[in-house]
């Protein structure tokens, strides 16, 4: 056990002289009555209360204030009790002021109930000694009734076991949690009587006689005009004689967590901190004081857990009430406390830290702003967790609806449906106490019915074959492309045009959108479709004429350079644009073939005639693996139709997606004409190249008419590839028609692109070039 013992006349000391003023008034006169001992502070307690106090050693409320003014006892009082006047009427040295000021006073919310707060009981074997036990925690019952938990040897004496008479609360600035020397009553009465009460079992040959009575528990039935408060003091405002004023608030009766940070709170030490004992194999019940005891136990922290006078104080894990303090051993080091919830099963008590008799608060007002809906939409807003919400509107109609919030607090309603600005509110209600009325501004209007969109914008075009088609239309919409081989397929065409043929693709933020053309070289009748959510567009026809790959390998080994779409329908071919000039075709070139051919499919212009057509040609069409990653041996690609000194840029826009791709930069030659090479870098796997790349060339001087030059080319494993040469037919012997660096592109400033492998790849590369 952990009761506090002293002797009582040191534990009535209830008050300190205090200055009285007024008149005295004074006891009849008797030479033979005797002097009352007040000489000292012991002496004073003991006259006041010997002669003043009733049989429970309460003062009568008249008698406010006591004091000593040299050798006299000076009693303010509000009136006259029987035993004022016959104190004064037994004694000489005592004197009487009567005031109405002086009835007695209570220190504001001393009469508040916290847990961990000390109180004084009577030892009946004693009288002369007064003992001090702590509070566990302050509640109700099941009837509503207020209760305070403790432990139970608190309510029995341990000699006669007698019960114990609960006599005052402690005060709170004298006690040694406050670092007083204690047992100084608060003034404020007892705090209530015993009501169920057990002290352990009985035990025989070690063993425990009744598991159902192994419990250190007791019921404090509160007294009429103290509170019950769900919390556990901390303290720390022990100076002002109220320890609510700070706490730690309790929720619930639960469980201990073994192994876990645990707290208490007692008369004698104050807070303290521990740990429970982990141990499966822990014995749960002590042996305190003689008597088995069910519980837990906590070893000591940075200081000593509990002490004597900390019996019934609270013990508790965040803000879970786990047990009262039952004992420990004299030196420290561990206690034991009795777990809470096994105590009030087997005593068959009640107990909760809700109060039935309170009147719940009002929720606030809901969170609810201005908003236009849609007919019937919903009406959205946000109040206290599972609240019931009404809400109300008036205007073209009028209505309300009811709902539950969830356990966010948010709600949702149907609207009205009737277009119309509506006056709005909204109240939120938690147990029968409703919030005041949140009032909003609701607009009801229907959707805009979205548009059906126009019909795409597409213009007649001329791509290589795997080309890219363009157009524009509304963002995001989705564009289907319907082809079909035209019937009046143009001469230069000489392959017959692919089936029929359909796509869908989508439109970017800015409505541009593009789709591959067809494989076979031809000319071609589109349709193009858009649509949106709200329908589909008009169609939109086109032409498309997808060209032979105009290869410039061609013209590396003499052969006669074939005219494109436009030159034929202008009847000329590349001697015809030399003459024009006034050369032959050998002397049109600068250097060579090669560089003739370049000019010849430049634009075939000279001195100021009109330029020749945009034309891309990417040989080879399909390169090895193996010779792709040959510097000598990658992709040329040259285009035609700029003009001169323009920054030509090419831009690898697709390809496999382990591989980076690049941009280049080139500036057009003096006949319009820009070319670049392509090659990748990891040699030590050129199957990591595997794969289709798609191209697009623009130049710095491009108008908004004007489109990209779109072409592809294609990496395949070796057993597919020709061996790293052009796609001219020449049964893929390794050779070049046209030249793969810029050294050799017959004057031609080319542009050499290195495609890097992405990944792991790339730090293999960087770590071979750091040992290079």
């Amino acid at each position: 056990m952990q009761k506090k013992f002293v002797q009582s006349s040191l534990a009535l000391t209830a008050a300190a002289a205090l200055g009285l003023g007024g008149a005295f008034v004074a006891g009849p006169a008797a030479a033979d009555k005797p002097d009352l001992n007040v000489k000292t502070d012991t002496a004073l307690q003991t006259a006041v209360h010997k002669n003043l106090a009733d049989k429970n050693g309460e003062l009568a409320s008249e008698v406010g204030r006591f004091g000593v003014e040299g050798d006299t006892l000076v009693l303010g009082v509000s009136e006259k009790t029987d035993k004022v006047k016959e104190l004064a009427s037994k004694y000489d040295n005592v004197e009487v002021i009567v005031d109405p000021k002086f009835a007695e006073a209570q220190p504001q919310d001393a009469k508040d109930l916290v847990g961990g707060a000390g109180y004084l009981l009577s030892v009946p074997s004693d009288e002369r000694l007064i003992s001090a036990c702590s509070t566990g925690f302050a509640g109700w019952d099941s009837s509503g009734n207020q209760v305070v938990l403790t432990a139970g040897h608190c309510a029995v004496d341990a000699t006669t076991g007698a019960e114990d008479k609960i006599l005052e609360l402690e005060k709170p600035s004298d006690a040694e949690a406050a670092g007083g020397e204690g047992f100084q009553p608060a003034g404020t009465g007892a705090p209530g009587t015993w009501g169920f009460h057990q002290y352990g079992s009985d035990m025989v040959d070690g063993q425990v006689v009744d598991e159902d009575k192994a419990i250190d528990f007791a019921v404090i039935k509160v007294a009429a005009g103290f509170t019950s408060k769900a919390e556990v003091t901390d303290w720390t405002t022990a100076t002002s004689d109220d320890l609510s004023q700070s706490t730690t608030e309790m929720a619930q009766v639960g469980t201990e967590t073994p192994g876990a940070t645990i707290h208490k709170s007692g008369r004698t030490t104050g807070v303290t901190e521990g740990t429970v004992l982990d141990d499966p194999e822990a014995l749960e019940y002590a042996n305190i004081g003689g008597r088995a005891v069910h519980g837990f136990e906590v070893t000591d922290g940075a200081k000593r857990f509990s002490d004597h006078g900390d019996s019934g104080g609270a013990v508790y894990q965040g803000d879970t009430a786990v047990g009262v303090i039952s004992g420990g051993p004299e030196a420290g080091g561990w206690s034991w406390v009795a777990d809470l919830d096994n105590s009030i099963e087997k005593s068959g008590e009640s107990f909760t830290f809700e109060d039935p008799n309170e009147t719940p608060e009002a929720p606030a007002a809901p969170a609810v702003v201005d908003q236009t809906i849609e007919p019937k939409g919903n009406v959205t807003g946000k109040t206290v967790a599972n609240a019931e919400v009404k809400v109300s509107w008036t205007g073209a109609a009028d209505g309300k609806a009811t709902v539950k919030a969830d356990a966010d607090g948010k709600f949702s309603v149907e609207g009205p449906s009737a277009e119309g600005s509506y006056d709005a509110k909204a109240v939120a209600t938690v147990d029968g106490q409703s919030s005041e009325a949140a009032a909003f501004k609701l607009t009801v209007k229907a959707a805009d019915v979205p548009e059906v969109p126009e019909a795409p914008v597409v213009e007649d075009q001329k791509v290589d074959e795997g080309g890219q088609i363009t157009g524009k239309t509304v963002a995001n919409a989705k564009v289907e492309l319907n082809w079909k081989p035209a019937t009046d397929n143009q001469s230069a065409v000489k392959t017959q045009a692919a089936a029929n043929g359909s796509v869908t693709v989508t439109a970017d933020a800015e409505g541009n959108f593009t789709a591959e053309a067809p494989a076979e070289a031809g000319t071609y009748d589109y349709t193009a479709t858009a649509t949106t959510e709200a329908g589909t567009s008009k169609a939109t026809s086109f032409t498309v004429v997808v060209e032979e790959a105009d290869d410039a390998a061609d013209a590396a080994d003499g052969d006669e350079a074939e005219a494109d779409d436009d030159s034929a329908a202008n009847g000329e071919d590349a001697n015809a644009k030399a003459d024009a000039d006034g050369n032959d075709s050998n002397a049109g070139a600068d250097a060579d073939a090669k560089d003739a051919e370049s000019n010849a499919d430049s634009d075939g212009s000279k001195d100021g005639e009109a330029p020749a057509e945009r034309a891309i040609s990417i040989s080879p069409k399909e390169v090895a693996a193996s010779d792709f990653v040959k510097k000598d041996k990658g992709v040329a690609i040259t285009v035609k139709g700029f003009d001169e000194g323009e920054n030509v840029s090419l831009e690898v826009v697709a390809g496999p997606e382990n591989v980076e791709g690049i941009t280049l930069d080139e500036t057009a030659n003096e006949d319009g004409v820009a070319a670049f090479s392509i090659y990748g870098t990891n040699a030590s796997d050129p199957s990591a190249y595997l794969g289709k790349y798609d191209v697009q060339v623009t130049g710095d001087n491009d108008t908004d008419d004007e489109k990209a030059l779109a072409g592809s080319f294609s990496v395949v494993a070796d057993e597919d590839g020709n061996g790293g040469g052009s796609d001219d037919g020449d049964g893929g012997d390794g050779g070049s028609d046209l030249p793969r660096t810029g050294a050799e592109l017959t004057g031609l400033a080319a542009g050499a692109g290195l495609l890097v492998v992405g990944g792991a790849a790339v730090v293999l590369t960087m770590r071979r070039n750091k040992k290079n």
